[in-house]
């Protein structure tokens, strides 16, 4: 992760593809996240939390740092 996304293990959340400008890494989004009205993440640093709307993370975020998803059911 520190080689892809610049992050340490413990650090990386769906906000550390901003720094993926390559497009290397590929995002697998389980299903019931993608259904659900909010999501969890670290903001690039594992000492604190944020809960983001899941349609912002998906319909603003990621087509802003031009990263795509995939939904998969696990």
């Amino acid at each position: 992760m520190l080689k892809l996304l610049n992050l340490h293990p413990g650090s990386v959340s769906i906000l550390g593809l901003m720094n993926d400008t390559d497009n290397k890494v590929q995002l697998l989004i389980d299903r019931e996240v993608v259904e659900c009205e909010y999501l969890g993440c670290h903001p690039c640093v594992n000492t604190s939390s944020m809960r983001l709307r899941t349609t912002d993370v998906l319909e603003k975020v990621l087509p802003a740092i031009h990263h795509t998803y995939q939904v998969v059911d696990l």
